[in-house]
């Protein structure tokens, strides 16, 4: 309890608690999902097609709610010095994630699992990645640029700050 009560991790741990609610959404609302597209049965040609539909977007919807009920819910006492620093952890945190996994795609040829495992750290702020992907794909180009954004997400929180007195 006593990491909770220091600023600089107040934000690093908000978004990793709201990284593991995301990923326990999708993954139930892709159970869900799928369970419901099974029970439908097969279409007139005889096949079952298992497709993700809207769930990428209503948990994106459901993310970005969360994420700034959480702000508002958590870091509202803090200073906006304390939550730029505390925002500046996560933000580094996620620029090594990102680079992990480029490098070890680069490197191995395949997606490193550890780094997969680890990404639940951003999952919190993945609404934002989820908004820049659509925004680039509308415009004809998807590419590493629209993961960048997503990194710096957690500088919104500075809304919620306090200006410092004295």
């Amino acid at each position: 309890m006593e990491l909770w009560k220091r600023p600089i991790w107040r934000v690093p741990l908000v978004l990793a608690a709201l990284g593991v609610l995301n990923r326990l959404l999708s993954l139930a609302g892709g159970v869900i999902w799928g369970s419901i597209q099974r029970a439908r049965g097969p279409g007139p040609d005889g096949t079952t097609v298992l497709t993700t539909g809207y769930l990428s977007e209503i948990v994106a919807v459901l993310g970005c709610l969360l994420f700034w009920w959480a702000g508002w819910r958590f870091l509202r006492g803090l200073t906006r010095r304390e939550i730029f620093r505390s925002a500046t952890v996560m933000v580094l945190v996620n620029a090594a994630l990102l680079a992990a996994e480029q490098i070890g795609q680069a490197v191995t040829g395949s997606y490193p699992l550890w780094v997969y495992h680890l990404w639940v750290l951003e999952e919190g702020s993945g609404w934002v990645n989820q908004l820049f992907l659509r925004l680039f794909q509308a415009l004809g180009s998807t590419s590493l640029l629209w993961v960048i954004p997503g990194i710096f997400a957690p500088y919104l929180y500075l809304v919620f700050g306090v200006k410092a007195s004295g």
